[in-house]
């Protein structure tokens, strides 16, 4: 296949996610907050992205994980900081299906 070889780098990490309503606005605000992690990256290794669902317009951030600051790496893709530790083994154990369940009589 054509290109198959290429080298094209590291992924973009999604650092950043807003979804309809007010998705435009909303990234809008939190690029404002986020105005120094973003300045101290190369224009080249991030990129918004634009797309339209039957509800109205997304946005999504991306940032090459060479170039991402710490500041935004602890964030989720929904610009919150990311869930604690007990939260994510919360999630792996009902995965698993080894979540504890309380008989009843």
């Amino acid at each position: 296949m054509a290109g198959e070889l290429l080298p094209i780098g590291t992924r973009p990490k999604l650092v950043a996610s807003f979804d309809p309503p007010d998705a435009v606005g909303r990234f809008e605000e939190w690029r404002a907050a986020h105005a120094d992690a973003l300045a101290g990256i190369p224009a080249d290794a991030w990129r918004v992205e634009y797309g339209r669902t039957g509800v109205g317009p997304y946005v999504r951030l991306r940032v090459d994980e060479a170039h991402l600051p710490e500041s935004l790496r602890r964030l989720s893709p929904w610009g919150l900081p990311t869930p604690p530790p007990a939260f994510e083994r919360s999630l792996e154990r009902r995965a698993r299906g080894t979540r504890s369940e309380t008989k009843l009589n």
